[in-house]
C-alpha cells in the first residue's frame, strides 16, 4: 500500500500564508489547530509540527499509525528519534531543516525508522513556519510511507489540487519575470479573470494603474532576477471590468525540487475593511447627527495654518435645553440638524462650521475684512440662529446664540490660541444678557483662567469630602418632619460659603456633577445615620438631589450598596430625587434599576414636577413614591388661579397612582392654606423651617413638630 501525501501551508511568512496566525513567538495556537483539525482527519498521512529546533509540536493520527508511536510518545522529543543511526551520525535531520529554512521548504527521500524498529521509505515535505517579521517559528512537516511511488505521487497532486482550489483566499504561482503559471479559483473570481484569460498574465498588469508601486514592480521581475526579500503590503488591484479592489499582497520566493526560483502570491481582498475605515475615520471627524466637522477635525483642518487675521465664532444656543425639555430630544434633535443645514447653504464656501458640543457651533472666517468686518460678521450670524426654525408638528421656533468671538493676532497664532479666546468669550456672551456677543480681549483669558482655577479647587473639595451639606425640613401639615433635603455648599478658603448656583455651573462645565453627587450621597447618608430618633419614634427620612447620577447609570445601584455599606444608613430612610427631564429617556435597564431598588425599600421622587416634558403614560410606569411641585407654581399660587389648577391637577394625579405630593417653596400662609386644600401632603419652605446646618436639624429632630414661622420669629 501507498501512502501519500498532502502539503499543509500554515504560516504568516508571506509565501506560505493560507490562514491567520498572531505574531507570537513559536508555530501559533491557530496554525497548530489548522494543522490539527486538518491532520486529524488523514489517517494515511503523518502530518506534524516542530518547533526550530526540530522538536515534535504536534501529532496526527497518521503519524501514530505510520510510526507506530502515540502522540504522547512523541510530543515533546526530537524528530531525530525516527531516523537511522547513519543518517543520525551524518547529522542529516539538523541538515533538512536547515535547508527548509533557507529555501521555505523542502523535499527528502529515505529510510526512517518506526517505534518497533522496522524500517520505511519516507517521502518528507518540510515547510518553514516565518512569522511577519522574519522569524523563524518552526515546521510543518507531511510524511507519507511510499510504497507505491506512482499511484502516490497521482494522488497527492489530486489532493494538493483540491486544497488549492478550496482556500477561499486567493493564490497565484508566477515564474521568475512575474507572469501566471497558475492561479486558483479565488484569486480568479477576485479579479473577475476566467483561467484562460488568467494563464500567462504579468503581475503587475493586475496591479491598479494609479498604484506608485506597479512601476517598480515590473522592474523588479523584468530581469527575472527580483528581490530576494519577501513583500507583505496592500496594492490596489484592477479587476478586469475596471473597478479598483484593495488587497493586502504577500509575496514570496520558493524554489522548486530542481532549484529553479518561482514566486507564490496570496491576495487578500482587504476593500470592505478599507472602507469601514474610512467610514470610522469621517466619523471621527465628523458630528453624527449634523455631519458637521466635529473638534478633532477643526484642529486637522486649521493644523499647520497661520491663523492671523482669522476670525473665529463660538456660537452657544441659548436655552436650547428648554426646547428638548418642552418638545422632546426628537425636536431638539431635528433643530440641530436643520441649523446645521443653514451654514452649510448659507456661510461662504471658504467659511469652517462645525459642531462642538450639544448646542454649541463653531463658525471661521479667513478674512474678516472682504466680508464687512466683525461686527457685520456677529450680526450676520445671530440673524442665521434666529430665523424662525420649521419642525415636523411644532410651530415656528426662534432660539438666539451667545456669539463669542476671538480674532487671530500674534498673542493667538495657533488654532488652540483661538480656540481658547473664542471659547472664553463665549463664557463672557452668556453673562451678559443685553447683548449675547462678546470680542475677546486682553482680559478674556484671564478670567477663563479664574474660572478652571476654581474648577480645580472644586475638583479638589470633591475629592476630599470637604462641601458641607445644609438640611431644609419637609414637613406634614401637622409640623411634623417627615424627611430633610440635604443641600449642598461650598466653603470656600477664600470666598466663604458658597451656593450650588455659584458652583453647580462650574462642575457642569467641568464634567464634575457624577463626582458631586457620589460626594453628597456620601456625606448625607453619613449624617442622616446620626440623626435623633423623632419624639413620634420615627426615623426622618433624607432626601438627596441627584444631578447627574442616573438609575440608567451601570454602577448607580453599586453605588448605594457602598454607600449604605460605608455610612451604615438603611436605605429605607432615603429618598433619592430625581429632575423630571432625566426619566424622560430612562433606559430599560434603569428602570429595572428602579425597581429592584424600591423592592428593597429605596423611595423615589420626582423633582421640580411641572417643568420638563414627562408623560403620565411614564410617571405610571416607573417606582415613584413622591412628587415634588416647582416652586414656580407656588409662588403666586394665591394670586394666579391657573397656578392653583395646575397643582391640584398634580395632587389629583398624584393620588391616583398613589404618590406622596410635596409642595416646595412655601413661604406664607395663604399659601399653605392653598396647597392643603387641594390635596398636598407635605410641605417645604421658609413658612416652616429655611435650610439649616447638620446641628441645627438635629435639635429640631428631637424637639418635635414645627410651628409654623411669621415675621416676627424668622
Amino acid at each position: 500500500m501507498t501512502t501519500r501525501f498532502v502539503q499543509v501551508v500554515v504560516s504568516r511568512r508571506p509565501e506560505l500564508v493560507m490562514s491567520g496566525v498572531e505574531n507570537e513567538p513559536g508555530i501559533g495556537a491557530d496554525a497548530e489547530e489548522l494543522i490539527g483539525r486538518f491532520g486529524a482527519s488523514l489517517w494515511e498521512y503523518a502530518v506534524y509540527t516542530l518547533d526550530p529546533f526540530g522538536v515534535v509540536s504536534t501529532w496526527n493520527p497518521g503519524a501514530e499509525r505510520i510510526t507506530g508511536a502515540s502522540a504522547a510518545e512523541v510530543i515533546g522529543r526530537n524528530i531525530s528519534v525516527f531516523y537511522t543511526a547513519e543518517q543520525l551520525a551524518a547529522g542529516e535531520p539538523e541538515e533538512l531543516l536547515e535547508r527548509a529554512a533557507r529555501f521555505g521548504s523542502h523535499t527528502d527521500e529515505g529510510w526512517r525508522v518506526r517505534k518497533d524498529g522496522t524500517r520505511f521509505w519516507a517521502h518528507v515535505t518540510t515547510i518553514a513556519l516565518w512569522s511577519s517579521t522574519g522569524t523563524l517559528r518552526g515546521f510543518a512537516r507531511v510524511t507519507r510511507d511510499d510504497t507505491e511511488l506512482h499511484s502516490r505521487l497521482e494522488r497527492s497532486l489530486r489532493q494538493f489540487r483540491d486544497l488549492f482550489g478550496l482556500t477561499p483566499v486567493g493564490i497565484g504561482v508566477f515564474d521568475r519575470y512575474g507572469y501566471v503559471l497558475d492561479s486558483n479559483p479565488a484569486l480568479r473570481e477576485l479579479l473577475g479573470y476566467d483561467q484562460n484569460e488568467m494563464r500567462g498574465a504579468h503581475i503587475a498588469n493586475m496591479v491598479h494603474p494609479d498604484e506608485p508601486g506597479r512601476e517598480p514592480l515590473r522592474r523588479a521581475f523584468r530581469s527575472g532576477n527580483p528581490p530576494n526579500e519577501d513583500l507583505t503590503q496592500e496594492w490596489s488591484m484592477i479587476r478586469a471590468d475596471g473597478r479598483r479592489v484593495i488587497c493586502e499582497l504577500h509575496i514570496a520566493k520558493s524554489v522548486r525540487a530542481s532549484g529553479e526560483s518561482f514566486w507564490l502570491a496570496v491576495f487578500q481582498d482587504v476593500t470592505e475593511r478599507h472602507r469601514r475605515a474610512e467610514e470610522w475615520r469621517y466619523w471621527a471627524t465628523h458630528d453624527s447627527l449634523t455631519g458637521l466637522p466635529n473638534r478633532a477635525a477643526v484642529n486637522e483642518l486649521l493644523s499647520g495654518t497661520d491663523t492671523r487675521g482669522f476670525a473665529m465664532l463660538y456660537c452657544d444656543i441659548i436655552n436650547f435645553r428648554r426646547i428638548n425639555e418642552s418638545l422632546g430630544l426628537r425636536a431638539g434633535d431635528e433643530l440641530l440638524i436643520e441649523l446645521a443645514k443653514r451654514m452649510r447653504s448659507d456661510l461662504p464656501r471658504d467659511w469652517l462650521a462645525a459642531r462642538m458640543a450639544a448646542d454649541e457651533y463653531l463658525i471661521v472666517c479667513p478674512e474678516p475684512a472682504t466680508v464687512g468686518g466683525i461686527e457685520t460678521i456677529a450680526d450676520s450670524v445671530g440673524e442665521l440662529f434666529h430665523r424662525p426654525v420649521y419642525l415636523r408638528g411644532h410651530p415656528p421656533i426662534r432660539v438666539s446664540a451667545s456669539i463669542g468671538i476671538a480674532v487671530g493676532d500674534e498673542t493667538t497664532s495657533t488654532v488652540d490660541d483661538l480656540l481658547r479666546s473664542a471659547g472664553a468669550a463665549v463664557m463672557e456672551a452668556k453673562a451678559n444678557e443685553r447683548r449675547r456677543i462678546s470680542v475677546a480681549g486682553p482680559g478674556t483669558i484671564s478670567e477663563t483662567d479664574r474660572k478652571v482655577e476654581l474648577e480645580s479647587e472644586l475638583r479638589a473639595a470633591i475629592e476630599s469630602d470637604e462641601l458641607t451639606l445644609f438640611y431644609q425640613p419637609i414637613v406634614r401639615a401637622s409640623g411634623a418632619i417627615v424627611a430633610a433635603e440635604a443641600l449642598v455648599r461650598w466653603r470656600h478658603p477664600s470666598r466663604g460659603l458658597l451656593g450650588p448656583d455659584t458652583f453647580l455651573p462650574v462642575a457642569e462645565s467641568a464634567d464634575l456633577l457624577g463626582e458631586l453627587d457620589r460626594c453628597v450621597l456620601r456625606t448625607a447618608m453619613r449624617d442622616a445615620a446620626g440623626w435623633p430618633v423623632k419624639p413620634d419614634g420615627k426615623q426622618a427620612a433624607v432626601s438627596i438631589n441627584l444631578a447627574e447620577l442616573s438609575p440608567g447609570d451601570p454602577d448607580f445601584a453599586a453605588t448605594l450598596d457602598t454607600t449604605e455599606a460605608e455610612t451604615g444608613l438603611d436605605r429605607r430612610h432615603v429618598v433619592m430625587e430625581l429632575l423630571e427631564t432625566s426619566l424622560i429617556n430612562l433606559s430599560d435597564r434603569g428602570r429595572r434599576t428602579m425597581r429592584g431598588l424600591t423592592e428593597q425599600g429605596l423611595r423615589f421622587a420626582v423633582d421640580d414636577f411641572g417643568t420638563g416634558y414627562s408623560s403620565l403614560a411614564r410617571l405610571r410606569e416607573l417606582p415613584i413614591d413622591v412628587i415634588k411641585i416647582d416652586r414656580g407654581f407656588v409662588t403666586d399660587v394665591a394670586n394666579t388661579r391657573a397656578d392653583l389648577m395646575v397643582i391640584k391637577a398634580i395632587a389629583d394625579l398624584a393620588k391616583a397612582i398613589g404618590c406622596t405630593c410635596t409642595a416646595e417653596g412655601v413661604e406664607t400662609f395663604e399659601q399653605f392654606e392653598l396647597l392643603r386644600d387641594v390635596g398636598v401632603h407635605t410641605f417645604q419652605g421658609w413658612l416652616f423651617a429655611p435650610a439649616m446646618p447638620l446641628a441645627e436639624l438635629e435639635t429640631l429632630l428631637a424637639a418635635g413638630p414645627l410651628e409654623q414661622r411669621t415675621g416676627e420669629n424668622a
